[in-house]
């Protein structure tokens, strides 16, 4: 599996906010909070100008920069910062994402690795430390410190995805198998939840298949039925129901509802119906011509070389553009 891509590890993180008083620190996170980097930029210039030894203003003014994706710029600020103000964590975790942002792992690593110290309860400290350790394929550290995060947020998204990664590092498959299926389970879509799928599939799992919806690649929970029936099961209509939602809103895209039933075509082409009649039912407004439907009495081979493998019974999304 690949790791997170790292043009995801965003320099602001809206939910880290360090509590601080006085007025440059609310002004700081005001300038942060309403995304007016350029106006804050040009405060905290004035700031340090008039007070050379405001440790904050340098901070802000490091966080302006990089907000705007200057990370070279705000390198000295932050690094100034840190200078007049060792003990304060927040500013070490934040010259490590500059120096992450500057491809200076080493540094990041060891400014996250003194936020910590300083913190042990920092947890976006822990969590980009994870991903450092990730990064050069540390499995083990990167996945001490995800079980931290969680620890404190069972539900963050990035600690629950990359404990899958690093379970994958380690030949631990059956923990990764239950971690990617908890991270679907929280977040069942978005480009991530695609590569937990892909994951599962890897690991030879078909309950969540991913299919292009016109030009869009997206995650759906397998359509399963009540044995030897064509009911389909509560449970799984909501990738019908997002299906139907998403041809709602593009009428030009047709989908062929493909069915598989080992020996059983009648059984297939059954189910087939009533996925169709399911979707044009639950949203209305998609017409019947939008839903073709394809059926056959024979397995469906999945995968490739030697990860393929049959699905005796399988419901599979083909759509098409007029």
């Amino acid at each position: 599996m690949q790791v997170v891509n790292l043009l995801h590890r965003i320099v602001i993180i809206g939910a880290f906010a360090v509590m601080v008083t006085g007025c440059t620190g609310i002004t700081g996170q005001y300038y942060l909070g309403m995304e007016k980097y350029g106006q804050g930029q040009k405060k905290f210039e004035q700031v340090i100008a008039e007070n050379p030894d405001d440790a904050m203003g340098y901070y802000y003014l490091g966080r302006m920069l990089l907000a705007q994706d200057k990370p070279e710029a705000a390198l000295p600020h932050l690094k100034k910062a840190v200078q007049l103000a060792p003990q304060d964590d927040d500013y070490h975790f934040w010259l490590g994402i500059n120096y992450w942002s500057v491809m200076d792992y080493k540094r990041e690593r060891e400014e996250y690795l003194k936020a910590i110290e300083l913190n042990s309860r920092a947890t976006y400290a822990h969590l980009y430390l994870g991903h450092n350790y990730l990064d050069k394929r540390e499995w083990k550290k990167a996945l001490e410190h995800y079980t931290i995060v969680l620890k404190k947020n069972k539900y963050d998204p990035e600690a629950l995805y990359n404990s899958a990664v690093a379970r994958h590092g380690l030949k631990d498959y059956k923990q990764e198998h239950k971690d990617l299926l908890k991270y679907l389970k929280y977040y069942p879509d978005g480009h991530i939840a695609l590569k937990a799928v892909s994951g599962l599939n890897l690991l030879g799992d078909y309950s969540w298949r991913n299919f292009y919806i016109g030009k869009r690649k997206v995650s759906f929970l397998a359509v399963k039925f009540t044995k030897n029936t064509a009911k389909i099961k509560t449970d799984t209509t909501a990738s019908l129901k997002l299906l139907g939602a998403m041809l709602k809103n593009s009428p030009e895209l047709s989908v062929d509802v493909v069915v598989y039933v080992k020996g059983n075509t009648s059984l297939a082409k059954a189910r087939a119906i009533a996925v169709k009649k399911y979707i044009t039912t639950y949203v209305p407004d998609v017409e019947k011509k939008q839903v073709i439907t394809s059926w056959f009495g024979e397995s469906e081979l999945v995968g490739a070389g030697k990860k393929s493998q049959l699905l005796s019974e399988s419901v599979r999304f083909i759509t098409h553009v007029k």
